[in-house]
Formats: C-alpha cells, sequence, structure tokens
C-alpha cells in the first residue's frame, strides 16, 4: 500500500512487531525521469540481494519467489512510480508491503531480519519536520506551510489583511516624496514600512494562532533588509529563522529547498536545551543516561521523554514484562526497542544523530527524562 503521509505512533508499533523475513528500503528520490530510474534500479538491487541472502539461508523458494512477486508488484506500479518525492521508503515482509513516498530526504540504508528497521521513520515521525514561513517584501507577503510528507505549500488566509505595503499605510506606493504627506525622504519610508512590519506580524499572529496556538513549529522568514529586521523585531512567540535575500525571486520548490536545509540546525538547539532541562532531574533521580535502567522504566512507563541515537547498534534481547536486557550481538537494536516501548507508553521520543546533541549531559547514546524515579 502506498503512502504519502508519515506512519503514526500505532502504525510504528504494528509495523516493529518481529516477522520471520523482512526486508527495509530507504532510497533518496526525486520527480524526474533519471530520478525514477535511479529509484527503481535501487529498489530492485535490494529485492535481488534479499533474495539471494534467503537462498543462501536455506529459506524455502517459495519464500524467495515471494519478494521477487512482491517487487514485481511494485514495479508495475505507475502509482507510485510517477508521484516521487524526496525519498521512498519500502517494508517487505511475507505478510506486508507497504510505501511511504515522502519530503523528508532519507540517506540510502537498506537492512534485513527479524524486524524492520524503522529508526528513519521514527526520527521522522517524532522529530518535527513541520514549519511555517513567511516570504516578506515591500511588494507583497505570503504565508507557506512544510511537512514532513509534503513539500512547502502557500497557505490560505482566513483573515482580510492588507496585501502590501501600500495597501498596509493606506497609500498608492511608499516610493517617492509626493504621496508621503509630512513624512519625506528615508526617514519617511523607514516610518512606512516600520508600520508595514507591524501590520503584516499582526496579520500573521492571527492566521498561525489558529494553526498553532501553542507556537511550536519554527517560523522561516525570507526577506531583505530593512524589512527583515523590523519584522523580527515584533516580538512574536514563534521561534524565527531568517533567511536573507530576494523572496519575490524564490520559486516554491526553492523555499522548500532553503526550509529543508536549515531546519535541523533549528531542531537540534531547541533539543539541546531540552536535554539540558532533562539533565537537571538528576539530582532527585528524573533522569538517567544507563540503557539497562532506561529499558526498565521504558517498560514500566515511567520515561516521559527519551532522546537517543539512532546511528549507535547495541544489540541485546528487551524483555517486555520486566525491562530486563540482555546483550547479544545476534538480538535486536536495543535502543530502537526502548524507543518503541516509550512510543506504547504515550511518551515522547526524539532519535537524533550523536553530533546533533550539545548538552554537556549527553552522552551520545541515550537520555531518559523520566516521570517519576524508579523505586
Amino acid at each position: 500500500m502506498i503512502h504519502d503521509e508519515l506512519p503514526t505512533t500505532a502504525d510504528l508499533l504494528r509495523l516493529a512487531e518481529p516477522r520471520p523475513d523482512t526486508l527495509s528500503v530507504y532510497l533518496p528520490t526525486d520527480p524526474t525521469p533519471a530520478g525514477r530510474e535511479r529509484a527503481y534500479a535501487g529498489l530492485k538491487s535490494a529485492v535481488d540481494a534479499a533474495a539471494r541472502t534467503l537462498r543462501e539461508q536455506g529459506r524455502s523458494r517459495g519464500t524467495q519467489e515471494l519478494f521477487r512477486a512482491q517487487w514485481a508488484g511494485l514495479a508495475a506500479d505507475d502509482a507510485l512510480w510517477g508521484n516521487l518525492s524526496r525519498s521512498l521508503v519500502v517494508l517487505l515482509a511475507p505478510d506486508v508491503a507497504e510505501e511511504y513516498v515522502l519530503a523528508n530526504e532519507f540517506a540510502p540504508r537498506t537492512s534485513q531480519g527479524r524486524r524492520f528497521d524503522l529508526a528513519p521513520l521514527v526520527r521522522a515521525v517524532t522529530t518535527p519536520q513541520s514549519a511555517f514561513a513567511l516570504t516578506l517584501s515591500s511588494d507583497g507577503w505570503n504565508l507557506w506551510h512544510a511537512t514532513g510528507s509534503h513539500r512547502v505549500t502557500e497557505l490560505e488566509l482566513a483573515g482580510d489583511h492588507a496585501d502590501d505595503a501600500a495597501d498596509a499605510t493606506n497609500r498608492m506606493s511608499i516610493r517617492g516624496r509626493k504621496l508621503l504627506r509630512r513624512l519625506g525622504g528615508d526617514e519617511g519610508q523607514k516610518v512606512l514600512l516600520e508600520r508595514y512590519a507591524q501590520v503584516v506580524a499582526d496579520a500573521v499572529r492571527e492566521e498561525l494562532g489558529r494553526l498553532d496556538p501553542s507556537a511550536t513549529l519554527p517560523v522561516f522568514l525570507f526577506a531583505n533588509d530593512p524589512l527583515g529586521s523590523m519584522f523580527t523585531a515584533q516580538g512574536l512567540p514563534w521561534s524565527i529563522t531568517w533567511v536573507r535575500g530576494a523572496p519575490d525571486e524564490l520559486r516554491p520548490d526553492q523555499l522548500d529547498a532553503a526550509i529543508r536545509e536549515r531546519i535541523g540546525e533549528v531542531n537540534s538547539a531547541a533539543l539541546s536545551r531540552r536535554a539540558e532541562a532533562i539533565g537537571n532531574g538528576f539530582a532527585d533521580g528524573r533522569a538517567s543516561i544507563d540503557l539497562a535502567q532506561v529499558a526498565r522504566a521504558a517498560v514500566a512507563g515511567a520515561v516521559g521523554t527519551l532522546i537517543y541515537d539512532m546511528d549507535t547498534e547495541v544489540k541485546g534481547f528487551l524483555d517486555p514484562g520486566s525491562g530486563e536486557v540482555r546483550f547479544d550481538d545476534s538480538g535486536d537494536d536495543l535502543l530502537g526497542l526502548i524507543a518503541l516501548e516509550v512510543l506504547r507508553n504515550s511518551g515522547e521520543v526524539r532519535a537524533v544523530r550523536a553530533d546533533e546533541i550539545t548538552a554537556g549531559i549527553w552522552n551520545g547514546r541515550i537520555l531518559a527524562g523520566l516521570r517519576h524515579p524508579l523505586t
């Protein structure tokens, strides 16, 4: 089944169940003929390699042929290849065939085993990839929204707002002395632009307040000086990242690329602050960096927030009843299993790369904020 939305937490928990034979493929893509050919070849190569591995492991011919039959179905699916975005995620098993066509950009990654490799998807689901954008110039302004599943699109405004600087200041133009009344030259233009920035800020506050009342998503501001600095001085509650440049010349795909390029840094800074706050709970037993202790807390539903390195491999087995861990190279990804337990118990998970967290408490592997101290 093709999905163009990220999986839900319930989907992740369903997909996390152990299965006899799984194939997980992550491919970067682009919706061009050349991009489709690369994705097609990459997926075919991964399925062929999986079938060879199954043969070498002595799996039945029927199991091997099932993977090839699943590939044949994917290869003939015009709806899949005709609607690629930035990444393609394919999860195959004897009882599962799911494809995710997403705006997130995943690095190439293929794995086989007893469980699907869900670490990149957990990261995409649990780490905010959504943002708003504002393109602002004296000739007009627009609000945009980018998500983890879809490229940036222009927001339809609910209110009635000024279209541009002239409209915001009740003038035919903000250029030229004659139409500035008693405000002359550069000083007059500066006053009018400041008023325009205030009017746009009020409109943004109204529009985004409906969509994000807690101001949790970042806002990327595309503007030149002096409007950019005037707007950022308006004290909006959202975190604003200013991207300098001429916004009127940017196409939607260029806006989207600029947002994706910078959103990682924005999330990293926010997560580092979050990690520092969690670290303050060590004194009263409300934080831990010990994997075995975190595992017990996760199974008991005591982990409120988990931050873990998605690229660190710690293999072993997790007892879903007691939370006891046993380290074993033939086992599963323990960090991933712990993360899924936290999600199962309505905790918050952040899958990161080790260098994305700069907090002093971060050990490069795992950090848990506990709902209550463990007894």
